[in-house]
């Protein structure tokens, strides 16, 4: 894919992967505070009558769960994206220092 196809085209796999691995992250991180704290997570951890304990550590945990799940998401993608295009995904380019090259996995020869 090359152009302004392969960037809308990202931006789409992309999105939603990272969408769906902040929902999934964000449905388990509520079931494991049920289960650890044996009450629901706070609905709103600004509002004023939400102890700031329960605000902080819903915010942190929530936080990293859902930060973690699309960074795994994203990464998982673009190798994908690798896999299927032979480069990487639009906007995503090594560091100069020391980067690897990007590697097209060898594929079997198709019998015709």
């Amino acid at each position: 894919m090359s152009g302004s196809g392969s960037k809308i085209g990202w931006k789409v796999v992309g999105g939603a992967a990272a969408a769906l691995a902040g929902t999934a992250a964000n449905r388990g991180v509520t079931l494991a505070y049920r289960k650890v704290r044996r009450s629901d997570p706070p609905k709103n951890p600004v509002d004023p009558d939400t102890a700031w304990s329960e605000a902080i550590v819903w915010a942190a945990v929530s936080g990293l769960a859902v930060g973690l799940g699309r960074l795994a998401a994203e990464r998982t993608a673009a190798r994908g994206w690798v896999r299927a295009t032979g480069s990487l995904p639009p906007g995503m380019q090594p560091n100069s220092a020391g980067a690897k090259p990007v590697r097209r996995p060898e594929r079997a020869p198709q019998e015709v």
